[in-house]
């Protein structure tokens, strides 16, 4: 397969020779020497590797790397830089970068690195040809696998609704790799990436000349995924005049790019995703109620986190064992008590949140077997944002204190009088909540 890889450097000598010796070995180079012009790039296009440099002006390596982390958490990225220091190696493991090199380095390095990263990504996505494993077992969950089973040799749309974090995009890869369309590609679109005025250009293409700055023929996302399938990600933010265009495509199954003469057939799959209620925004006037009846065909609806709580500890042990691999520790498990405190945890970002959570503590570990005290969480949002401010009539100090007893008891209750795991859900040191049990004279027996 001919990998596309985004090579993203400010010293514009280097980005040129870089781009030449990755072409010579058969790749397809997209370079940019200015970071925010790439991470647009990035947000809407096709791509198997990132290269960037780690100091360039206006936005860092380490900054693009976290921003490519919260879209792809799984995308490879390559980071160079001229000014090496431990803090700045370990904050780009703590992101994920997949390797780190030292300028001047020889050409062979990069392209060592380069065949290294995307061979095993081949190997794994050999592994993993009947797309990703969605994880649980839980009613919500095997009746979603049910629905992906009945459609995905269809070539129906699709709208995937959900909170944000909850695996939309999961849930479009697993019906692509699971269809007649699994050989081609799979394009996933920011549509809330995508500025209003370039809409038509960046999904269908345009011709040289057709407006200022096209200055060659340009393919569009919609060709990019003939074949296959386009993932319209956050489809509930385009803007109107857009729905206009993308619903004409739907309907005659053509599109025509900026500045041709000509429609061109498209043979695409749409899968579509929001985490808004699409029927609000109809009535609201924001959403075209033609659009929404051709995109939602079959409707599939992810519960969020908090609702799938039996899911909660095949999704942990499957990202410990993930990071743990990937980070090379050595991470047997986890306590009893670990999976009791995620299980009692709300988890406002859903699957991301808890992600991000366990690739933490993993990276951060102080034993083989993860406990308590490898996870920090905030308080539930729902809990804090129920809690009633009382009127005391008190001064600041004593009504704060209120405040804080009221959370303390409510944390205690939610982890039946556990003081370690309550000390984590509330994000302080035990030592902490021993003094303010004290300090209220707070008994876990009154409770």
């Amino acid at each position: 397969m001919n990998s596309k890889i985004v090579v993203i450097d400010d010293e514009q000598k280097l980005l040129k020779v870089i781009k030449r010796a990755l072409e010579i070995e058969g790749y397809t180079v997209f370079d940019f020497d200015n970071p925010f012009s790439g991470l647009d790039f990035i947000k809407t296009r096709e791509f198997d590797l990132v290269i960037s440099d780690i100091r360039m002006n206006g936005m860092t390596g380490l900054d693009l790397l976290s921003n490519i982390r919260n879209i792809y958490p799984d995308k490879p990225v390559i980071l160079m830089t001229a000014y090496s220091s431990m803090e700045t190696a370990v904050t780009a493991v703590k992101l994920g970068a997949s390797d780190y090199l030292l300028k001047p380095f020889e050409l062979q390095e990069l392209k060592d690195s380069v065949a290294k990263i995307l061979s095993k990504r081949t190997e794994n996505e050999q592994q993993n040809s009947n797309g990703p494993k969605i994880i649980g077992n839980s009613p919500e969950i095997l009746n979603i696998q049910e629905i992906i089973n009945n459609i995905s040799d269809t070539d129906s749309t699709v709208l995937i609704t959900g909170e944000s974090g909850t695996g939309k995009e999961l849930i479009a890869q697993s019906i692509h790799f699971k269809s007649p369309k699994a050989s081609h590609p799979f394009v996933p679109v920011n549509c809330s990436a995508i500025p209003e005025s370039l809409f038509e250009s960046e999904m269908f293409g345009h011709k040289k000349g057709s407006f200022t700055g096209a200055i060659t023929d340009k393919k569009g996302l919609f060709k990019e995924a003939e074949g296959g399938t386009i993932f319209l990600d956050e489809i509930g933010d385009l803007e109107l005049s857009n729905q206009a265009k993308l619903l004409r495509v739907l309907q005659d199954g053509t599109y025509r790019p900026v500045g041709a003469s000509g429609q061109i057939k498209s043979n695409v799959r749409v899968i579509c995703a929001t985490n808004k209620n699409l029927s609000e925004e109809v009535k609201k006037g924001n959403f075209r109620e033609d659009l929404l009846y051709r995109i939602n065909v079959v409707e599939i609806e992810l519960p969020p986190l908090r609702k799938r709580v039996k899911d909660i500890r095949l999704l942990a042990e499957y990202f410990i064992a993930y990071y743990s691999n990937k980070h090379n520790r050595k991470i047997k498990g986890a306590t009893d008590d670990f999976f009791e405190l995620l299980s009692n945890y709300n988890w406002p970002g859903n699957i991301r949140q808890l992600e991000n959570t366990i690739e933490r503590a993993v990276i951060m570990r102080k034993t083989e077997i993860l406990d308590v005290s490898d996870i920090r969480l905030p308080s539930n949002t729902e809990e804090v944002s129920s809690l009633i401010i009382p009127d005391t009539g008190l001064p600041l100090a004593e009504t704060v204190d209120k405040i804080e007893m009221t959370i303390i008891n409510q944390a205690l209750v939610n982890t039946n009088g556990n003081y370690s795991k309550a000390a984590s859900l509330l994000g302080i040191t035990r030592q902490n909540l021993n003094y303010k049990l004290r300090k209220y004279k707070i008994n876990k027996e009154d409770l």
